[in-house]
């Protein structure tokens, strides 16, 4: 097993459409597939104030967030690791960037509907049910990578 660089860490983070985002509430772990964009060196994470993940996170905002990804002849797989808290992001400017990484993420033209999201952002950030946007502030990030040991 290797160390990733710095490059390839950003590389990952850069192309991988999802990963996994792990919690803890009460000594139980809680993981669950979640999506991301990752903008100037942050992991960001949108989600709804309410359910299972919620409440743990309101109780412990410690996360653990893990992206994976084979190569193209799934001989070599690499992992990234992001440990660290997760906190709501309440700047406009912050949110405007990461809306816009998401939808051009997702295909999406910012041209067109970045204005709108932003309005429905304006209008609801003081909403408490309404969509959150959090950053994890890393206490480490780092990734390995490995060569598969089937048919060798």
């Amino acid at each position: 097993m290797k160390d990733l660089t710095k490059e390839e860490v950003e590389h990952l983070l850069k192309t991988v459409g999802d990963g996994v985002l792990a919690l803890s509430g009460d000594d139980v772990p809680y993981c669950l597939p979640f999506g991301f964009v990752y903008v100037e060196g942050t992991v960001y994470l949108s989600l709804f104030p309410k359910g299972r993940k919620w409440e743990i996170y309101q109780k412990n905002n410690k996360v653990c967030f893990t992206i994976f990804a084979w190569n193209d002849d799934r001989t070599e797989w690499s992992s990234v690791v992001v440990d660290g808290k997760m906190v709501p992001v309440k700047e406009l400017k912050e949110i405007e960037a990461v809306v816009k990484a998401n939808m051009e993420k997702m295909g999406l033209d910012p041209e067109t509907y970045l204005k709108k999201r932003m309005t429905m952002y304006k209008k609801t950030m003081d909403n408490p049910s309404a969509l959150k946007i959090l950053r994890i502030e890393s206490s480490h990030m780092g990734g390995k990578k490995m060569k598969t040991l089937i048919g060798s």
